[in-house]
């Protein structure tokens, strides 16, 4: 019975073997399979280090882009801050060309006509706030329309 034990502990032992065996030839295949440069580890490296200089050129772009937008947009503001005080100078100009024009339209001050209490007043009655331009003689325009150079 001893021999037979032994012969199943002998035939036990190859099998193990054998196992180990196929076991470190799967493992080789995996790792050579890993560290090709076609297809394993290698290869991804290589796909991941051309897009990373991909996006550090895409990068690039978008900086050089932002900064003339920036630059685009300095140039809009600051124009757009000379026409403002231009504004403000015509707006302050117009207010006293305003007070000169009210001043001329308004004619000479006439006694008020009586009003009878009992008849209703009607919205006609009422002189306008800023004088009229009706009545107001055609004069020469006080602004010129003037060119600019666009840019």
């Amino acid at each position: 019975m001893q021999a037979y034990l032994s012969i199943a502990a002998d035939f036990l032992m190859i099998c193990a073997s054998a196992g180990a065996g196929i076991y470190c030839m799967v493992l080789s295949r995996r790792l050579t399979r890993l560290t090709s440069f076609d297809k394993g580890l290698g290869g991804a490296i290589a796909v991941m280090s051309a897009q990373v200089d991909e996006m550090k050129a895409a990068l690039v772009n978008a900086k050089s882009g932002s900064d003339a937008a920036g630059r685009h947009l300095g140039d809009l503001t600051r124009q757009a801050r000379e026409i403002g005080a231009e504004l403000e100078m015509m707006i302050a100009a117009c207010h006293d060309f305003a007070e000169e024009a009210i001043a001329v339209q308004t004619p000479d001050p006439a006694p008020p006509p009586i009003k009878d209490e009992t008849s209703p007043q009607s919205a006609d009655d009422t002189p306008p706030i800023f004088g009229s331009r009706r009545n107001a003689e055609r004069a020469a325009p006080v602004f010129h329309h003037r060119a600019t150079a666009r840019t």
